[in-house]
Formats: structure tokens, C-alpha cells, sequence
């Protein structure tokens, strides 16, 4: 019995996922989102994560290669709310992959 249980565990060592990069294709961006601000500015207080409006803002964290340097890596963009993403888990974090045109601006924050 004990021998089944050394080939399972060497099956399941042998089976884990090795860490992956996504690199979009096309005209396709990757971001990963912006977190909404969860106090009243100034404040201590809490908004509930129902009553959070959706910003719709994120970090490009991989561009496609048929684009040129309008957005890099690291920049905030406004993407429009009507988009239809797809939703990966990438390094434990929900990322979304959008399509170029899908961005409104770039945004500078001071």
C-alpha cells in the first residue's frame, strides 16, 4: 500500500502547474485592477463593497504585439464599462485582457 501512495505523491509533484506568463496577442492588453478606495477620504470610515461604485481602471501589466509605444507596461488606463474582458488568474490576482480599443485614455495621476 505504501508504495501506491509514493507513486501517487510522485504523480501529483510531477502534475503541479509551473509558473506561467501571459503575453497577449494582437491587439490585446492585459491589466490587472485598480482596487476602489475602501475609506472616505479623510476619514476612518469603511464604504461597503456594495456601495462602491466600479472603477473602470487598471494597470497595463502586458501589451499585444501589434501595438505601438501609445501604452507600456506600468500605465493606469480608463477602459470603457462596456467592454467584454477575459478574466484570468495571474500570480494569484484577477487580471483582465482587453482589446486596444476598448481603452479611453491614460491617466496621470499627480
Amino acid at each position: 500500500m505504501s508504495q501506491i501512495l509514493k507513486l501517487i505523491k510522485k504523480k501529483v509533484n510531477q502534475t503541479k502547474m509551473k509558473k506561467t506568463t501571459i503575453i497577449p496577442v494582437g491587439k490585446k492588453v492585459l491589466i490587472k485592477l485598480k482596487q476602489a478606495d475602501k475609506f472616505v477620504p479623510g476619514t476612518n470610515i469603511i464604504i461597503p463593497d456594495i456601495a462602491q461604485t466600479k472603477e473602470y481602471k487598471g494597470f497595463v501589466v502586458a501589451v499585444g504585439n501589434e501595438l505601438d509605444d501609445t501604452i507600456k507596461v506600468g500605465d493606469l488606463i480608463q477602459y470603457a464599462d462596456f467592454c467584454v474582458p477575459t478574466e484570468l488568474l495571474h500570480d494569484g490576482d484577477k487580471h483582465l485582457l482587453i482589446n486596444f480599443g476598448d481603452i479611453y485614455a491614460i491617466l496621470k495621476e499627480h
